[in-house]
């Protein structure tokens, strides 16, 4: 299996796959759309906060949109 380049990628595909505006996901998170304009792309790094509340929203474990390959996240998890 291919390992992601960024977290950035994993949240960007999530949130366009569930049809959610990138503003609406950085309100529901705490954090400007900005800051997840720079995670998305690569520019930032989101904090192990930012993750969770990102997968929350996002409806995936943490470790789905981590930038290990899926059974290194569940085993690290």
């Amino acid at each position: 299996m291919a390992q992601r380049q960024s977290n950035g990628e994993a949240i960007r595909a999530l949130r366009e796959a569930l049809g959610i505006k990138q503003y609406e996901l950085a309100e529901r998170c705490g954090i400007t759309a900005g800051a997840l304009s720079s995670i998305e792309h690569g520019r930032a790094n989101a904090g192990p906060t930012v993750i969770r509340d990102l997968a929350r929203w996002l409806g995936v474990p943490p470790g789905a949109i981590t930038s290990f390959p899926p059974e290194r996240a569940e085993a690290v998890a």
